[in-house]
């Protein structure tokens, strides 16, 4: 018992590591799962957001690895794609988000929607990517869903729509997606597809704010004025 004591007393006294010493004693695979699996980060205005104490390179060559062990693995295809777009090369991030979209991977599928959107690593095209997106938000993608409500709101690629605008936008929302639910209090401020509705838009513009979407605060502070 005592022995047991005095193990449990040196475990807590023990100090612990570094920073870049627990980076050094991940596996390749835990590297590669610090790349955000959270396709949203595909932000058009700021590209980058590599993990504190571990630089995208290190990222890249991690997930390259988790690859080669595990082709079949959509997971890891998807994560080297981001990791190659968190460091600015897009050609080869449209090459490992296409390969991993062809299978079905429906975060890769959003991804490549949003390099279509944006022209990055391939020729700008709304038409592909509405496609895209609808592939990922038939298979209940969360962020998939959001982006193919704005494309129909805006008619980019696709014939403009309400109806359809409010279908994947209020679904999104629903799930919590804080730009869907600013984009629904739109909906419902402007009338477009329902009747308008102050209560309602104030209602979706109060659950993006509380999430920090600085839109949907400003657009309260504009109400409320």
């Amino acid at each position: 018992m005592q022995k047991s004591l005095l193990a449990i007393g040196l475990l807590f006294c023990l100090p612990s590591l570094p920073a870049q010493a627990q980076i050094q004693a991940w596996t390749q695979l835990q590297l590669c799962d610090l790349v955000a699996s959270d396709d949203n980060l595909l932000d058009e205005i700021d590209d980058s957001a590599p993990q504190e104490g571990v630089d995208v390179q290190t990222m890249i060559e991690a997930c390259q690895q988790a690859v080669s062990k595990h082709p079949n693995e959509q997971r890891y295809v998807y994560q080297l794609a981001q990791a190659f777009y968190n460091n600015e090369d897009y050609a080869q991030a449209y090459t490992y988000f296409r390969q991993s979209a062809e299978q079905g991977y429906a975060p890769a599928q959003h991804g490549l929607g949003k390099l279509y959107r944006m022209g990055r690593g391939v020729a700008q095209s709304d038409t592909e990517a509405v496609k895209w997106f609808l592939s990922a938000a038939k298979q209940g993608e969360l962020y998939a869903q959001s982006d193919l409500g704005g494309m129909y709101s805006e008619g980019r690629g696709v014939v403009q729509s309400y109806e359809q605008a409010l279908r994947w936008t209020s679904l999104a929302a629903e799930r919590g997606d804080s730009y869907a639910q600013f984009n629904l209090g739109l909906i419902y401020e402007m009338g477009r597809g329902v009747t308008p509705s102050y209560i309602k838009a104030v209602e979706w513009y109060q659950k993006s704010a509380y999430q920090g979407n600085t839109a949907a605060q400003y657009q309260l502070q504009y109400i409320y004025r």
